[in-house]
């Protein structure tokens, strides 16, 4: 059983191996930061929970503005070398945001940040994308999600003593903490092995990438079935405890499921992804899968807690497998259908698409489930129904 489980977090593969361990270091310190972080900044220092959000949504625009630039410098020069100066930029910059008191300079550090870290996502990404072909890169990124999980469980689990604690001292640890973990996470990085850039340094960006209209598109129905994600995040903690008899730790009880879930059997998904087609065929099921969990999410309201639990499960099921199968499947479209010579452009456009979701997703979705009700969730349902529908038609000639 443990040599099962240690199979699913640890490649065989020396590089890919290097590059999960980087990437453990790496969420674990997220982990942290994400669950102290909002509440350190808006109620310790005082900015305000609204003040604290709106500078988080101003850093991500900043960072889906900079998704194509960073891409291309991840082609002209080395993704090992903007990687590790990302990771070491990023823990100065986190940091400094310990001595901040004003939301103008948590703002600008916060937007800082933002900038670094696309860079170093797009240039791992752009790694990834050249380690191998076809399913080796799906397992590769199987591995550093599945990794990504475990760390950032690790990384709340930690940050739980600080909540307990509940006071500036212990905040600024686990955010000092964290600034650490990026520079362990840039001396783990700097072990993978060197990848030459794919671009010549005197070539500049071709603009006619952005007229690939088949990767833009392929790219747009992506984000459309991201918004999965933000229902996990989002709206199902709201629609438990505003919708539902169910007691409200079921939200925790969810959330750990699918996080084990990830752990467990998201390498294990991903070896059948051999062939871009059957990425779009999985695509359209995956879509399926998470219709299906918003249909039964609609059913349980108006029932007694017991039952509205077992409901909550049976539909994270659902979710959990959507899950699985349409991020295997994403990731073979999205390096697949990529100009090899341009990867990191191609990964940062296909980051642009999930960006765009995270934006505006969170108002769609409270709009539907908590204005709406039983039938937004319906409207949720066939929507991805469409979303697999349509990526199923663009792609059928691949």
């Amino acid at each position: 059983m443990l040599k099962s489980i240690v199979g699913n977090i640890v490649s065989p593969d020396p590089t890919v191996r290097k590059l999960t361990f980087a990437n453990f270091i790496n969420t674990f310190g997220n982990g942290m930061f994400h669950t102290v972080g909002i509440i350190y900044f808006s109620f310790t220092v005082g900015l305000g929970a609204h003040a604290v959000a709106f500078a988080f949504t101003i850093g991500a625009a900043v960072s889906l503005a900079v998704s194509v630039p960073a891409g291309h410098l991840a082609d002209r020069y080395s993704p090992k070398l903007i990687g590790i100066v990302s990771f070491k930029l990023q823990g100065l910059i986190l940091g400094a945001q310990i001595f901040t008191k004003t939301w103008n300079v948590f703002v600008v550090l916060l937007c800082l940040e933002y900038f670094v870290e696309r860079f170093g996502q797009n240039a791992r990404m752009s790694y990834i994308a050249q380690i191998g072909e076809g399913q080796k890169r799906v397992e590769a990124r199987a591995y550093m999600r599945a990794v990504t999980n475990l760390g950032i469980g690790a990384g709340t689990l930690i940050a739980g003593i600080a909540l307990a604690i509940n006071t500036a001292t212990a905040y600024k640890t686990m955010i000092a903490l964290d600034a650490l973990t990026f520079i362990f996470a840039a001396i783990a990085y700097s072990r993978v092995p060197n990848i030459p850039p794919t671009l010549q340094e005197h070539e500049k960006f071709d603009w006619t990438v952005l007229k690939d209209h088949r990767y833009i598109v392929a790219t747009a129905l992506n984000g459309g079935l991201t918004l999965h994600f933000l229902i996990q995040n989002i709206a199902i903690p709201v629609w438990v405890v505003q919708e539902t008899n169910a007691p409200r730790w079921m939200i925790s009880v969810i959330m750990l499921m699918n996080t084990l879930a990830i752990v467990l059997f998201q390498v294990r998904t991903s070896k059948k992804y051999t062939d871009v087609r059957i990425a779009v065929r999985q695509f359209q099921r995956a879509s399926l899968y998470v219709a299906i969990a918003c249909l039964i999410y609609a059913t349980s309201t108006g029932v007694n807690a017991y039952l509205a639990s077992a409901i909550l499960l049976i539909a994270m099921g659902a979710h959990i497998a959507g899950e699985l199968v349409g991020s295997n499947a994403s990731w073979m479209i999205a390096m697949d259908l990529a100009d090899e010579r341009r990867q990191g452009v191609y990964q940062g456009i296909w980051s642009m698409g999930f960006g765009l979701t995270d934006m505006i997703g969170p108002s769609i979705l409270v709009a539907l489930v908590i204005g709406i009700g039983q039938f937004g969730w319906v409207i949720l349902a066939a929507w991805f129904i469409l979303v697999g529908q349509m990526m199923r038609f663009h792609l059928r000639k691949i």
